[in-house]
């Protein structure tokens, strides 16, 4: 392991859904041994939907933990197993009402790699046609298209809020910027 780091022991502690609590030993490089708390969510989706050249879908939901609408991509987890792309294609029939034509990976992050195992993937699409899955039972979604400039300015200015939207509009933003 890098750096002397030698994995001890990993114990679930809570599962509910998708989230699983549980605490991973670790011996140090000094010898210490130190357990971690990580909250186990897995891989994460967001796509940033285009329906016209330079108009983009964004979707509102009510986060409990804001107390309020949370204007954002769609998105959300892919299931066990679940190619990243395919989560993508599936969570933008099932938020947004469309099946993209194409997809190009923007960037994969990890929203907060000290306490979850989190992994993000980031999806611009395009070429969309209107192809709605149900929502999850407990998502109401408003959607609104906007200016891609619209978006942006959201992201920046903390109208969203949410990692993995900013994260993909600001990379997209960034690819496009340095291609020219």
């Amino acid at each position: 392991m890098p750096g002397g780091w030698t994995p001890l022991s990993s114990s679930s502690r809570y599962a509910r859904g998708r989230l699983t609590l549980r605490e991973d030993a670790w011996r140090l490089p000094d010898g210490r041994e130190v357990t971690y708390p990580v909250l186990a969510v897995g891989v994460t989706v967001g796509v940033l939907p285009f329906v016209a050249p330079d108009r983009v879908l964004l979707v509102g939901q009510y986060r409990h933990l804001l107390r309020e609408v949370s204007w954002e991509l769609p998105g959300g987890g892919a299931g066990p197993g679940e190619d990243p792309r395919a989560a993508a294609q599936r969570e933008l029939r099932e938020e947004g009402g469309y099946r993209a034509g194409r997809f190009e990976l923007l960037t994969r992050f990890f929203p907060s790699n000290a306490y979850l195992d989190e992994v993000a993937y980031c999806f611009a699409a395009w070429d969309l046609t209107p192809d709605a899955l149900p929502a999850d039972d407990d998502e109401f979604i408003e959607r609104r298209v906007v200016p891609l400039a619209d978006a942006v300015r959201m992201a920046v200015e903390g109208e969203i809020t949410e990692s993995v939207s900013k994260v993909t509009l600001l990379q997209y933003l960034a690819g496009r910027n340095h291609r020219g």
